[in-house]
């Protein structure tokens, strides 16, 4: 009897370290948010790609070239997307356009929120990230710029980055 006590203690003992270190996690994560919401919206990680896995896990090109009729594929993770929080819920809201330009900065195709990414949960999201693929068939070779422009949607703030690159 002695003994089935002792386990039933250490068991609740144990469900409350779990639980205890599950609020710190919770702490942790709110302050990871205050600090997002007040850093300046951004990109990280703006690479060209061979390949994309899924969040930092993607494979970028050595040089920025594309072969002629292939894919342009990029990645990036959006930095400081301001995060919403009320009524025990947390939002997410952001879009993005495209735009292909000629090395002079003149525009060649412009996507609108192509990328809109609105997002509710009961969990804080911390890391996020985004692809684009953007097919360059039948463009003559020679230098491009491809363009991100990132809108927060609800801290009303918007970034662009752009990055050459050569089709071959």
């Amino acid at each position: 009897m002695k003994r089935l006590f002792a386990m039933g203690l250490a068991l609740a003992f144990a469900g409350g370290l779990a639980f205890g270190q599950a609020d710190e996690i919770l702490k942790l994560k709110e302050k990871i948010i205050e600090l997002q919401n007040k850093g300046e919206l951004g990109f990280r990680n703006f690479n060209l790609c061979s390949n994309i896995l899924g969040f930092g896990s993607y494979v970028p090109l050595p040089e920025s070239v594309i072969k002629k009729d292939e894919k342009l594929q990029l990645y990036y993770e959006p930095m400081n997307v301001f995060t919403s929080k009320r009524e025990g819920l947390y939002e997410i809201w952001y879009t993005q356009d495209m735009v292909l330009l000629k090395p002079n900065g003149e525009v060649l195709q412009e996507w609108k929120d192509i990328l809109s990414f609105n997002y509710t949960s009961k969990a804080p999201v911390l890391d996020l990230y985004a692809t684009n693929s953007l097919d360059l068939a039948g463009l003559a070779p020679g230098k491009y710029k491809f363009k991100a422009v990132l809108r927060d949607k609800l801290k009303n703030k918007e970034v662009s980055k752009t990055i050459d690159f050569t089709i071959r």
